[in-house]
């Protein structure tokens, strides 16, 4: 009886000190698009087609969580983004003559994370700050947001360190750490990368400035991108601005501004505007804009419905059939998450 009752002490004591949940979480997001490119030589060809991710990602997410006590907890995050256009092959190659197959590859967000009064601390693959700046867009990195286009396009790395600070009034710093990788002659393959993050978010007001360096190698100058958005919530509308600037070692700079807006029009339903333009700095002054307007419907707090038209130019391009002057794309989805 006795050393029932201690076996049953160790076993309570064990469960209140260390308390794990593991979830499963996803999104579908598929739309039908008109998508109609222009090119340099004036050509124009329109095709219609189930896009993916056109407002969200569509991917299934394992998490999970266990309490270290003493103020640690650790924690993991493993990402798998689908094409939800297509069959569920991913990769394997479909029936001769079939369009279908998933020929995109797995892969998305992944780490092992240790939190406590520290901070955190992530290893693998997470989610840059930069990304996180970048995202403040009503359109995200998605259609009509103008990612990589008027900023960095930065999403993640592999081999990275990133640690986070406590939240401080409405202040949180994010330092991710990426390490060079050599091939067999000892030739760098991919460069030291550092990203910094300062983020600011305390009521309407929120504020992100990043700073993501890559070292120069053998073969590629330094290049440093920074981003800075501003977002203020005035209750009506929820209004910003970005701007990014790229600065590469003996070689030309670049730089993106943009202005949007997220305007409630009822409970549910939501306007939603971007505007942004790159001016590349070359000599050939390959500029780039883009304009879009969008629709939000939320069914519920899973599910919505979209309706977006964006549309992207780019200025003195080349007069060939080669280069792309115009892409303008409609786009009508549905996206839920479980």
């Amino acid at each position: 009886m006795k050393k029932s009752l201690i076996a049953l002490a160790a076993l309570a004591a064990t469960s209140a000190f260390a308390q794990s949940s593991v979830q499963v979480v996803g999104t579908f997001d598929p739309s039908f698009a008109n998508v109609q490119t222009t090119y340099g030589n004036n050509t124009s060809v329109t095709n219609q087609l189930i896009r993916n991710n056109t407002q969200g990602t569509s991917q299934i997410t394992f998490k999970g969580t266990e309490d270290l006590g003493g103020g640690l907890k650790a924690s993991f995050l493993l990402e798998n983004d689908f094409d939800a256009g297509k069959d569920a092959r991913n990769g394997a190659a479909g029936p001769a003559g079939a369009s279908n197959s998933n020929l995109g590859s797995l892969g998305g967000e992944q780490y092992l994370n240790l939190e406590g009064g520290f901070g955190k601390i992530a290893l693998g693959a997470p989610n840059t700050p930069t990304l996180f700046a970048q995202a403040q867009n009503p359109f995200g990195t998605k259609i009509g947001g103008g990612f990589g286009q008027i900023n960095s396009g930065k999403v993640r790395n592999n081999n990275t360190v990133m640690y986070s600070t406590p939240t401080m009034s409405g202040f949180t710093g994010h330092l991710a750490m990426s390490t060079k990788t050599k091939d067999a002659t000892n030739v760098t393959t991919t460069a030291d990368i550092t990203d910094i993050g300062l983020f600011y978010n305390n009521g309407p007001l929120a504020v992100m400035y990043t700073s993501y360096k890559v070292a120069a190698t053998a073969t590629v100058a330094e290049k440093t991108d920074n981003n800075l958005t501003a977002a203020y919530d005035l209750g009506v509308a929820k209004i910003g601005v970005a701007y990014f600037t790229q600065k590469q070692t003996a070689l030309a700079d670049a730089k993106g501004t943009a202005v949007f807006a997220t305007v409630p029009l009822s409970a549910q339903l939501s306007l939603l505007a971007n505007f942004g333009q790159n001016d590349s700095a070359l000599a050939t002054n390959l500029d780039s804009k883009i304009s879009a307007v969008g629709l939000k419907y939320n069914f519920s707090k899973m599910t919505s419905v979209y309706a977006r038209y964006a549309e992207q130019t780019y200025d003195n391009v080349a007069a060939t059939a080669a280069t792309t002057k115009k892409v303008q794309t409609t786009a009508i989805g549905m996206m839920t998450n479980f």
